[in-house]
């Protein structure tokens, strides 16, 4: 499993125009929000007005630089996609809050993810994508969020080994997230609405990479088990994501914010 850290951020342009991204294939990228000050002056730049106002309505620094590099870092990675300038990029919103690329006009789809320091960007062509990370840590405090689970996830919850109960609630937690997210329902989404399962994806493969999570059901769509796809990884020491994905997408590429190439590929199989 690869953990990708990058300890030298540049928020410019750091490879060829654009990025080339086929049909079916999902772009994951990482970075890491730095432990020392940086400067924010060029990512500030690149800012709307919009999001410069919300720069000054978070309480503690760190939020806020993790903020202003998550927006930054999302616009020159569009404009890569679609040929623009990252200051020109404009963002709308679905009814409920989903952000979608306004312009360019594009068929450039993508979702976004933090948790601690670690961010995370999904982008694709064409078809809609969600994806959560979480910071692994005591679940116990949560333990009212998991009462929204489905009675299979519950019993799965409970059947789990006490060392594992940890990674397991947050394995169902950022499936769920990943799923709502992908759909642009946000709160409206039940958590109880639709289930996830905990396979084995391979025999002899440990860790992450040896689970499948499956969407079971979803009350609301019937056809949505066969339709979606969900696609765990470890962006780094302690932290799950996941991404959900229709079917037509057939490869995952993670990448490292930053690096042009692949670090690697997931086939969707």
């Amino acid at each position: 499993m690869h953990e990708f850290v990058n300890s030298d951020i540049t928020l410019g342009l750091p490879f060829e125009l654009p990025i080339e991204l086929p049909e079916g294939v999902v772009h994951l990228w990482y970075m890491t929000v730095p432990p020392t000050h940086i400067s924010l002056d060029h990512c500030l730049s690149i800012l709307d007005e919009e999001e410069r106002y919300r720069t000054h309505r978070f309480r503690f620094e760190r939020d806020r630089v993790r903020f202003v590099l998550g927006r930054a870092s999302l616009r020159c990675l569009l404009a890569q996609y679609t040929g623009s300038d990252p200051a020109l990029i404009r963002f709308k919103q679905n009814h409920y809050g989903k952000p979608f690329l306004q312009y360019p006009p594009s068929s450039v789809q993508f979702n976004v993810t933090h948790s601690g320091d670690c961010i995370v960007h999904a982008i694709t062509h064409g078809t809609e994508v969600g994806v959560d990370v979480e910071v692994i840590r005591d679940s116990v405090g949560l333990a009212s969020i998991s009462s929204y689970f489905t009675a299979g996830e519950q019993g799965w919850l409970h059947a789990a080994d006490p060392e594992e109960r940890n990674t397991v609630f947050f394995t169902f937690w950022i499936c769920k997230e990943a799923y709502i997210k992908a759909l642009g329902r946000g709160l409206s989404k039940s958590l109880d609405s639709f289930e996830i399962t905990l396979g084995k994806r391979k025999e002899g493969i440990e860790g992450i990479e040896g689970i499948e999570p499956k969407l079971f059901y979803d009350s609301e769509d019937g056809a949505a088990s066969a339709s979606w796809r969900l696609v765990l990884f470890e962006p780094g020491r302690d932290v799950l994501g996941c991404l959900a994905v229709n079917g037509a997408s057939k490869i995952v590429e993670l990448r490292e914010y930053g690096r042009g190439t692949a670090l690697r590929r997931i086939a969707l199989t």
